[in-house]
């Protein structure tokens, strides 16, 4: 297991457009799932409680000059200058929102991986503080049984312009907020050339001031 935290990956105005879009102006489609994707563990571990929940996808597809798209992949730009990597072919933007459900106490929602391929990455980023960690577990899709026996080796809490960049098939999961009211984060699985969970970070910026 292993994913690398990036605080403030864009700059506090860019933080600041991502949350005032999607917690005031974004239209919201309805789904009754999290992950969707559970492999039968429902009711196999207590500690596992599905809900539904809002989404939104940037129309990258059918609108890819739309402004959410437009935002969001910004963060993509700003992860190659701070790694060094190159961003290719783009799998899913998918922004979840999550409403406060007291229920969830000490619960999360059915582990799962982004995608099962080694090749693709995923980064989450936090559009606003709230409570609801990320817990990863230890194991991916490349182990036998991924979804048997999980336990969790980290936990991330949200924070707004926090990020984390992980392989696409470790096994994680979300949970919903008891204390705020909801938890946003936009949801990024993409491929890349030459990016590394352990980069160094590479952007420089030199200013020169001559009076």
């Amino acid at each position: 297991m292993s994913y690398t935290i990036i605080e403030n990956i864009v700059p506090i105005s860019i933080q600041d457009q991502l949350e005032d879009m999607f917690q005031y102006q974004t239209k919201w489609n309805y789904v009754s799932f999290t992950s969707g994707n559970d492999e039968g563990q429902l009711g196999l571990d207590p500690l596992i409680k599905e809900c539904p929940q809002l989404i939104h996808q940037p129309g990258h597809i059918e609108n890819p000059d739309s402004d959410s798209f437009a935002l969001t992949s910004m963060l993509l730009v700003f992860l190659e200058s701070i790694s060094g990597g190159k961003v290719g072919s783009i799998h899913k933007i998918k922004v979840n929102m999550n409403l406060l459900d007291t229920s969830f106490k000490g619960k999360y929602h059915p582990p799962h991986a982004d995608h099962k391929s080694n090749d693709y990455f995923s980064l989450i980023y936090y559009i606003k503080d709230s409570d609801g960690p990320t817990r990863f577990f230890n194991k991916t899709t490349r182990d036998p049984n991924p979804y048997k026996d999980l336990k969790i080796v980290g936990e991330v809490e949200p924070k707004k312009g926090r990020a984390i960049l992980f392989k696409s098939n470790q096994m994680h999961t979300g949970t919903c907020p008891q204390e705020t009211e909801n938890r946003l984060v936009i949801n990024y699985v993409f491929k890349a050339e030459n990016l590394k969970l352990d980069f160094q970070k590479t952007n420089s910026t030199t200013v020169r001031y001559i009076a």
